[in-house]
């Protein structure tokens, strides 16, 4: 098995995943973007402590990271299967909504957030 594509693919998908460059995600992993895209690239191997710590931030398993991938059995991918079944099940119900439902959606979670804001002001 060539882990180094593997690892490489698996890399570059959870990275466009969250819309971040290389420059970005190096940021947030302590690295410089070209450690990272040598990763992405299959140049380069992480050591098993910046694995634990990509594995991590992603809230991957090393296995998933480093060996079978995120979709093992390709014809079958889900972007969501890595989360939790709770917020898997509201990204999928999410994603489900119409475009307006969406966006209506996003704007009460604003309002909650706003709302508890100032609930905690108001406790101080």
């Amino acid at each position: 098995m060539d882990y180094e594509i593997n690892l490489g693919k698996t890399l570059k998908e959870l990275r466009h995943h969250q819309g971040l460059t290389q420059k970005e995600l190096g940021e947030k992993l302590d690295l410089t973007h070209q450690a990272y895209s040598r990763y992405e690239t299959g140049n380069r191997l992480p050591d098993l402590a910046m694995a634990c710590r990509i594995a991590s931030y992603y809230h991957i398993t090393l296995d998933q990271l480093v060996c079978q991938g995120l979709h093992p059995d390709p014809g079958k991918i889900d972007p969501f299967a890595t989360l939790p079944d709770g917020y898997r099940q509201l990204l999928e119900d999410y994603h489900k909504l119409p475009v307006r439902s969406q966006e209506s959606l996003l704007e009460y979670l604003e309002f909650l957030k706003y709302k508890e804001k100032r609930k905690k002001e108001s406790v101080r």
